[in-house]
């Protein structure tokens, strides 16, 4: 039986009524673009503003701890039509110069507080945008400021992003020495499909063919652990389209992939083609359908799937940032605008505005726009919603909140039992096969009841 056969059957035993009757349903793309994909907790829409100095402040205590990290580069060589981030397109070297002196200034306030003063980088991912954009001499002195600023632990996970188009470039093997020389170890390129028609329609600015060339350039100069971005439920995507995306992936023999879910967003370029052709974009029930295809793929060929959306090798190859973030509740400190950060029990969120962060950062102002405070319970909540994601180590939330996870929200529990969404041994409690085919969903099961009805 065929890929498409085989998951078109495991798709009919799914049983996807007896869910939507318990509350739980994929929301169709006209809402949410098929699921409210949850990335931090409480959501942004539910925080308020709050003063920085109520997270940073000179007499904060000083905590020696390791700590992820986020810098934000939001230059591009254009706009995807699908990309509902902000971000620069075509900047000169002097703006992206600019931005680099914002970035420095924003990380020497940050560490005016002593509560920074101690922490050692356990990871670092830089995203965007495309990071690559920037010229090499650029990238340089983005590493040179967070070497300089920061304690790198030994071995630290170093990320970053890249686009095809700016590796193929007459410059773009000194980039990726660059990154080699100042400890980047991990690569993650945007392919996002296979399917050229595809790839131009949603505005990228690259072929497949050029995507291959950038992977063997990345492979060629050194790169050991490089991942490929793929997007499921693209429009004009297919079950047969995916499945080559699939495939063609796998011939190139990556050690990860992630399979990315699709978000339409009002106002992005993509909104006004779907308002006018909606039956060019998947449905629900066919970006399932891909889900499932993606899952048994990859069991078929022996990838560790977990995180949720992250398909490895061996485990080695894992995104370690992700899984500190979500199975330990790790910290994560963000620089640059729209970046969240979760540090001292505090969830809050950079100025998504990108003039309105560079005027406050260079006011001498922390660009913080939204936060609060978690209390026990929110924690609780948040260490379930992320660690369901990958797993929910029992020892380590029982060494947090000296209770074990089923004896907190014991309805909440029993209901996913009963509809078969997890499974569970002496060690982690995870999703089951068809609870993470509605991972997001099962997570919204866990906000509270204030920010349920918030969201509705």
């Amino acid at each position: 039986m065929n890929l498409i056969s085989k998951s078109k059957n495991i798709f009919e035993q799914l049983n996807i009524k007896e869910l939507q009757k318990a509350g739980i349903e994929r929301e169709d793309i006209k809402h949410s673009s098929h699921s409210h994909i949850i990335v931090t907790y409480p959501p942004y829409s539910n925080l308020s503003e709050i003063n920085p100095s109520e997270i940073y402040s000179n007499t904060s205590k000083k905590n020696s701890r390791e700590i992820a990290f986020y810098l934000h580069l939001p230059f591009c060589t254009g706009k995807c039509l699908y990309c509902p981030y902000k971000t620069l397109a075509k900047q000169s070297v002097e703006s992206v110069d600019s931005y680099i002196d914002t970035l420095e200034k924003e990380i020497k306030l940050l560490l005016k507080s002593p509560v920074l003063n101690e922490v050692i980088l356990k990871s670092i991912y830089i995203g965007g945008g495309t990071p690559t954009y920037l010229q090499s001499q650029q990238l340089e002195r983005v590493f040179e400021i967070i070497k300089n600023n920061f304690t790198i632990k030994n071995g630290a996970e170093i990320t970053i992003e890249a686009e095809p188009d700016t590796i193929i470039t007459e410059d773009g093997k000194e980039k990726l020495k660059t990154l080699l020389k100042n400890g980047v170890n991990r690569l993650s390129i945007g392919f996002q499909t296979f399917n050229n028609d595809i790839l131009k329609f949603i505005g990228r600015r690259h072929t497949f063919e050029q995507a291959t060339e950038a992977y063997n350039i990345a492979k060629e100069v050194g790169f050991e652990n490089i991942n490929i971005d793929l997007i499921t439920g693209l429009p004009d995507q297919t079950l047969e389209v995916w499945e080559n995306d699939l495939m063609q992936a796998m011939k190139l023999n990556p050690n990860s992939i992630t399979c990315y879910p699709f978000y339409l967003k009002e106002g992005t370029g993509l909104w006004s083609i779907f308002k006018k052709e909606p039956q060019r974009f998947s449905t629900k029930e066919l970006v399932i359908l891909m889900n499932i295809m993606t899952a048994e793929f990859f069991k078929e060929h022996k990838f560790i799937q977990r995180p949720l959306r992250w398909f490895a090798k061996e485990p080695k190859y894992m995104y370690h940032q992700q899984l500190f973030k979500w199975e330990e509740i790790g910290e994560q400190l963000a620089i640059g605008p729209s970046s969240y950060s979760f540090i001292n029990d505090f969830q809050y969120f950079n100025q998504n505005n990108i003039p309105g962060y560079l005027d406050s950062v260079n006011k001498g102002e922390l660009p913080i726009e939204k936060g609060a405070k978690l209390n026990q319970e929110d924690l609780m909540r948040r260490l379930i919603i992320f660690g369901l994601k990958s797993q929910l180590q029992k020892k380590i939330f029982k060494d947090k909140f000296s209770i074990e996870p089923r004896e907190v929200f014991k309805n909440i529990w029993d209901k996913l039992e009963n509809l078969g969404l997890i499974k569970e041994n002496n060690e982690i409690i995870q999703l089951s096969y068809k609870g993470r085919l509605f991972a997001d969903e099962v997570a919204k099961e866990f906000f509270s009841d204030k920010i349920k009805k918030l969201l509705k």
